[in-house]
C-alpha cells in the first residue's frame, strides 16, 4: 500500500493548482469578476467529471490490455521526468497578452474552461498517468480508492480556489516568487519520478533496492 503523504505529493505536484494560478490569472487579468467567476466553476466541474472519468475508464482500459504496473511506472516517471526537466531548464517567459477583455461575453467562459484551463494547464499529461497509476496500485482495496478519489477532488478543490483568489494571490506572490516555487516543485517532481522509475525496476529485479529499517 502506497504511503498516502507520497500520494498527496504526487498529486499535488501534477494536478495542483500552482500551473493553474499564473495561467488564469494572465488569461483573465482585464476579465469581469462575473466572468472570471464563471470560468473558475466551469472548470472545477468539468475537470472533476474528466479526474473520475479517467480514474475508472482509464483503468479498465489498462487492464483489459494487460499493461503490467511496472510498465506503467516506467512510462509514467519518464513523463514526469521529462516535464520537470522541461520547467527546470525553462527560461522564463514574460506574461502574455491579455486573452480576455472586460467586453467578453459570458458565452465564451466554457470553452476557456474546458481549452486551455481544463486541459492541459489543470489536468497535465503526467497527471493523468498519476491517476492511472494508484487506480491500478488501488484495485481491489475500495478504501484505498476512496482516498484517491479524495486525493483527486481535493486538489480540484484546490485549483477552483487558486482561480478564484488568483488576482489576489499573484499581487501578494508575483511572478519572480511563483516562478521560483515553480522550479522547486520541479526539482521535487524529478526526484520523485526517478524514485517512481527505480521502484519499477526493484520490481522487476534488476536491481534491489533495501527495504527501510
Amino acid at each position: 500500500m502506497p504511503r498516502l503523504s507520497y500520494v498527496f505529493t504526487i498529486f499535488f505536484l501534477t494536478l495542483g493548482p500552482i500551473k493553474t494560478i499564473p495561467t488564469f490569472y494572465r488569461l483573465t487579468q482585464a476579465a469581469t469578476p462575473k466572468f472570471r467567476n464563471q470560468v473558475a466553476l466551469q472548470s472545477g466541474i468539468i475537470s472533476t467529471a474528466v479526474c473520475i472519468f479517467i480514474a475508472f475508464v482509464g483503468r479498465n482500459t489498462l487492464a483489459k490490455w494487460q499493461i503490467s504496473l511496472e510498465a506503467l511506472q516506467l512510462s509514467g516517471g519518464l513523463i514526469l521526468l521529462l516535464f520537470a526537466l522541461k520547467v527546470i531548464t525553462m527560461q522564463p517567459q514574460p506574461m502574455g497578452g491579455q486573452k480576455v477583455t472586460a467586453d467578453t461575453p459570458l458565452s465564451k467562459t466554457f470553452a476557456l474552461a474546458l481549452s486551455p484551463l481544463t486541459t492541459p494547464v489543470i489536468i497535465t499529461p503526467y497527471g493523468v498517468v498519476a491517476i492511472l497509476f494508484y487506480m491500478v496500485v488501488a484495485q481491489g482495496n475500495p478504501a484505498l480508492e476512496w482516498k484517491i478519489l479524495a486525493f483527486i477532488v481535493l486538489m480540484m478543490g484546490l485549483n477552483y480556489l487558486g482561480i478564484v483568489f488568483a488576482d489576489k494571490i499573484m499581487k501578494v506572490i508575483g511572478i519572480p516568487v511563483l516562478l521560483l516555487v515553480g522550479w522547486v516543485f520541479a526539482i521535487m517532481q524529478a526526484a520523485l519520478a526517478i524514485e517512481i522509475m527505480l521502484g519499477a525496476f526493484n520490481r522487476l529485479g534488476v536491481i534491489h533496492i533495501p527495504s527501510n529499517p
